[in-house]
């Protein structure tokens, strides 16, 4: 009870946290605050998620365990990011430098930032399918999830504030819910 008990919370930190580091943004730049909340915020999302999967492999197996290797893709995408405009604010590189010098090493970048970046909103994508498809929440939450996935990277590419702040809100309220129901969930109906 109480490990599920902490994962429900982070089903409310991590997007909390998340939703905190475009109130950092530096011209459009997570710096060195917001890329530390972006890193931050996955352990107890990502924790939190874990619960989850547990419930969704009791009923379908194989397909959450390839979510969550997505998801573990995905988390560590977003730390990457998250540390990449830490290091951009503690280095003071708030312009295309930046991301121009990872043209100088195209398949590390492909690796490290690229493919596994898109990766996180991706696994919310999953995530929210997999609730739909096995009506482990109401219909309201999945959908508010993939509504929140599909709008997850232009609060993100665009860097427009108010956007970020929308799609952080789509985020969090479809997760408090879960992290309410896990709270609430007794043993006999985990």
């Amino acid at each position: 009870m109480v490990v599920r008990r902490l994962q429900a919370v982070g089903l409310v930190l991590g997007p909390v946290i998340f939703a905190a580091s475009p109130f950092f943004w530096v011209d459009g730049h997570y710096g060195v605050n917001g890329g530390m909340l972006i890193a931050l915020s996955m352990v107890p999302w990502v924790y939190g998620l874990i619960g989850q999967y547990e419930r969704l492999r009791e009923r379908i197996p194989l397909v959450a365990g390839i979510w969550l290797l997505l998801l573990l893709i995905g988390m560590f995408g977003s730390i990457a990011f998250g540390l990449q405009g830490f290091f951009e604010g503690v280095f003071g590189l708030h312009d295309q430098v930046a991301l121009a010098r990872f043209d100088d090493y195209p398949p590390q970048s492909l690796l490290v930032l690229w493919l596994p970046g898109p990766t996180f909103p991706l696994s919310l994508l999953v995530f929210g399918v997999l609730l739909l498809w096995t009506r482990m929440s109401p219909w309201w939450v999945a959908a508010l999830i993939c509504l929140a996935a599909v709008a997850f990277p232009l609060g993100r590419v665009l860097r427009l504030e108010w956007v970020a702040y929308l799609v952080d809100l789509l985020v969090i309220i479809p997760f408090a819910h879960l992290a309410w129901s896990a709270w609430h969930r007794t043993e006999s109906r985990s």
